[in-house]
Order: C-alpha cells, then structure tokens, then sequence
C-alpha cells in the first residue's frame, strides 16, 4: 500500500466522517455515515453490514441498487461473522456492468472485522482517462477502521447504559417486592417499571387459577378481569411447557391466541414471555409486549425478564402468604370470640341459672325454719343434689374446654371420660358412645390434643343438626393408620353446599376441623347424604 498521501478535501471529509455528530444510536452513526461516503466519494450507491460486539445486526443501503450489486453483496454478507482479521483490511473490487465497479471492504474495530462496506462507483477508466478525485485507498482504510471503532464504542456504551438501568430495575423491583405485601399495588408497580427498561410498550402479568385451571390477567385502568384456557396461546404454552418465548412476529406463530387482545382493544406484534415459578410449581407467566424500535425482542430482554419473573413469583408468593395470615389472624380472632359467646352462653343456660336457683332455696328454707321447719330435711336434700349437679356441670365445661388428663392419661381415657360425662343439653336424649379397642398406641401431645378438639366438634355439630338418637366415636388401627370417627344416624346434609356456604362466611366449622387436621399431617374425610347420617373420619399416619 502506497504512503499515506492526504489533502486538504480528504482531511476534511476524514474529519466530518470521524465526528460523531451527536449521534447516540449505531442505527443513526452508520446510516449517517454511508450517506457521507457515498457523497464525498462520489458514488451512486452504498452497503454497510455491522455486527456488534453482542451478536446484533446492522443492515444499511443509500442509493439505488440495480439487480447485479444486491446480488453481488448478498453472497458477500452470507456466512460473514465478527472475527480477528489480524492485519490490514484487504479492499477489494468486482467489475459491473456498464463500467462501474463494486468496491468491497471489510469494516474493523481494534483489529476484528466487525462489517462489510460495499461501493457503487464509476470505474477508474472511461476511454483511457482516469475519473478526477477518487478516494486515496489509504484514506479509505482509515475511514472504515474509525466508523467500525466508533460503531463498537457507541454499542458498548449503549449496553453498558442498559446493563445500569437494568440493575437499577431490578434493584427497584426488589426494594418494592421487599416491603410491599398488597399483591395488586405489588404487580400494577411492576406493569409500569418493566417496559420502559426494556423499551416495550406494555408488561403483562397472568395468575394461574388452579382451580379453573386459567390464565387470570388484570388490565391496569380497566374495571375488568381476563380470563383465557391456561393451554391456550403462547402465555399458555410457556405455562404448560415451563420454558420462556421469543416471538417477534405473532401473525405467523401458530399458538397465537388474540381473544384478549381483541377484547382490550390491542394490537399485539412481537412478545417476549416466560414462566414464573416457585420451586417447581408454576403460578403464572410474565410477558412483555410490542418492541418499539421494531426490531424485536432479543435474548436480552429475555434474561432479563427470566430474571424479574424469579423475584416476581417469590413477591406473590410473599403476598399470598402475609394475606392468608391476615386472613387466618381474623379468623382466629372471629373463632376466639365465638368461643367466648359460646362459652357465655354455656355458663348462663347451666350454672349461672343453678347459681341463682341455689340461692332462691336457700332464701326460702331460711323462712322454712320459722315458718315449717318440718320441711327444712327435704329441702336441704333438693338443694345438695342442685349443688351437686351444677359442681358436676362446671367440671364438665371445664373438661371440655381443656381436659386436664389429655397429657397424662392420654387420649383413650380422655375420650371415655368425655363419653361419660356428655349429656345433651337440648334434652333430646341423645346418647353419646365410644367404641375403642383398649390397647389403642399413644401418639404424640399435640396430634392427641387436636384429635380431641376435632371429635369434639363432630360431636357437637351431629348434636346440633344431625336429630339423631345416637352419635358414636370409633377409635382403631388399620394399615398403620390411627383412625378416629364421628358417626350419626341422622339426616344428614349436601356437603358440597355447605362447604361453599362455610367459605363464604370465612372457613368456620367444618373447615376449621379440616385446618387442624392439616397442621397435623391427618387426612380428614367426612361423608353424608341426606337421610343417611353423617361420618367425619380422621385418619393420622403412625409412621
């Protein structure tokens, strides 16, 4: 290559073509300067392919062309990657027709082919005169190496400044997931954060709903719920599949699904979706919508909202979790203040009224001794056996509130003790019966203290609403199985309708029973039919 051999005109076409001129994109630094280097040369037409550092493609054309040079480069930039070139760049030249020439040279940064330049020219001779001003080689060299270096240096920057927003996102996502526990505040935040990050137009999140087995999405700043199959689209397929989506063109993917779109009124072009999962259990999906540059999402955006959709699912699961302790401290607080009505009205139906009755016998056989102390005897024989009964009735609430032998004597002898001195209160007659083998195990305090509860609360449910004449409690063994029931021969309920109703009023009664089953690993069964009485089973492994 010949000396470096630069004018007045070339060094101002260098320096216009090194500056920046303000530019902050790639896109906008190569367009601008392909229109200059076609200009200054003069050319008719130009080409630049830019590969940058992170896999991403830049595509430019300025001019017309004709058939013969799109094909021409075409074959060139097939099969071409960034790659060390480790020495000059080779210019190279390919006659067309009419007498122009194609020039070809491979753009650099520090020593790596990072693109192609291609040129339309006149060819150097026409009748044996040379064309005036045509490029130095050497400056042309100069040229591709300074657009290529400063092509890298802006898409380095530009995903350095990425790479801070994002980390500034997730550090934002993670404070608000931190300290926010209300789970609608909690995902409308992330809906507005997400898309300016990554430059989409809209996040949308979708609740999995176990139970209707749907996608659940909820539109901020519409007064309605979605709801779509959770096999259907492409939300759908990542749900069911476990594993995030790039589609850059939803017209042509077949899972498509755009009722939802249609209904929000959407118009939905490219996506980016992934699975939010806890441990191995889907509850949703996270996708963004609509790249506004138009070129797509990439594998980027989606790292980065696989990242996000870790920490979104743990925040759900933190705020589902903190709502369903809100929700069981107001129901223990409603089961304790039901307790204490209960409780009330037990003293005031049975010893609060002997009490009383006890004192009106002693007033009355005080005038007795005055008046007819001959039935004074009598008397104090109806009040001692009064006494006697309501000392008999508070030691019975008392047993049933906590029986102080449960830990000592065990369940067995609690429950027979229990049998013994179980009357109905409603004077029904209902007898009360226990059947049970004598050599039942022991199990742990706290199974054995629950177990008691929830047999007391069949008991007293079948007291209530079973009208039957009997209600036995069967303790045995079967299949390395403790199994304690509950059974009556009364007339029974739907049990589908009252476990909907007992939801709606806030897990009371039988769902109570079904909770502390659970905290002790049991497994509580309970069958009815109308007409057919009632049994609740539960079952505790001893293993």
């Amino acid at each position: 290559m010949s000396p470096i051999a630069i004018n007045q005109r070339q060094l101002e076409t260098l320096s216009q073509l090194l500056i920046a001129g303000g530019h902050h994109d790639v896109t906008e630094l190569l367009a601008a300067s392909l229109e200059r280097l076609v200009s200054f040369w003069p050319a008719r037409a130009g080409a630049l392919l830019y590969l940058s550092p992170y896999g991403e493609i830049v595509r430019h054309t300025h001019g017309p062309l004709d058939e013969e040079a799109r094909t021409l480069i075409e074959q060139a930039r097939q099969g071409f990657t960034r790659r060390d070139d480790g020495g000059e760049p080779i210019v190279g030249s390919y006659s067309l027709d009419d007498g122009r020439d194609l020039i070809e040279l491979p753009l650099q940064s520090g020593g790596q082919g990072v693109g192609l330049l291609h040129l339309v020219v006149e060819g150097h001779t026409t009748e044996g005169r040379e064309h005036p001003n045509p490029l130095d080689e050497d400056l042309l060299v100069l040229l591709v190496r300074a657009i290529g270096g400063e092509a890298d240096k802006i898409a380095m920057l530009r995903r350095a400044e990425r790479d801070l927003r994002e980390l500034n996102l997730l550090y934002e996502i993670g404070q608000s997931l931190a300290v926010n526990l209300d789970l609608p505040s909690l995902l409308n935040d992330i809906r507005l954060r997400v898309p300016a990050v990554v430059g989409a137009e809209r996040c949308s999140i979708f609740m999995l709903d176990e139970a209707t087995n749907e996608l659940v999405l909820d539109i901020p700043g519409e007064q309605r719920i979605y709801r779509m199959p959770a096999d259907r689209g492409i939300a759908g397929w990542v749900v069911t599949h476990g594993v995030g989506q790039i589609v850059n063109d939803v017209e042509q993917d077949s899972r498509w699904y755009d009722a939802i779109g249609r209904e929000a009124d959407f118009v939905t072009r490219s996506i980016v979706c992934v699975p939010m999962r806890i441990k191995d259990r889907t509850v949703g999906a996270m996708q963004l919508l609509n790249k506004i540059d138009g070129r797509g999402f990439s594998d980027q955006d989606l790292q980065l909202l696989t990242t996000l959709a870790v920490q979104v699912a743990i925040a759900i699961e933190n705020a589902r979790l903190y709502q369903h302790l809100k929700h069981e401290h107001e129901r223990l607080l409603a089961k304790e203040a039901e307790v204490r009505h209960a409780i009330a009205r037990d003293l005031h139906d049975g010893p609060t009224q002997s009490i009383a009755a006890i004192a009106m016998n002693i007033e009355f056989i005080k005038k007795l001794f005055t008046a007819m102390p001959e039935r004074v005897p009598d008397e104090l024989e109806t009040l001692t056996e009064l006494v006697h009964k309501t000392s008999h009735d508070i030691r019975t609430l008392l047993f049933e509130l906590r029986p102080l032998g449960l830990e000592s004597q065990g369940l067995l002898t609690t429950l027979q003790q229990y049998a013994e001195r179980w009357r109905d209160p409603s004077g029904a007659g209902t007898q009360l019966r226990l059947e049970a083998p004598a050599n039942m195990p022991r199990l742990a305090a706290e199974k054995e203290a629950a177990i008691f509860i929830i047999i007391q609360e069949a008991v007293t449910n079948a007291r209530k609403h079973a009208r039957s004449d009997a209600i036995t409690i069967y303790l045995y063994e079967e299949e390395d199985t403790f199994v304690a029931s509950v059974r009556d021969r009364g007339r029974g309920f739907n049990l589908a309708a009252v476990e909907a109703l007992y939801t709606n009023r806030g897990s009371l009664g039988l769902l109570n029973m079904k909770e502390r089953a659970r905290l002790i690993g049991a497994d509580l069964r309970i069958k009815s039919d109308q007409g057919q009485g009632t049994t609740v089973e539960l079952r505790i492994p001893l293993a």
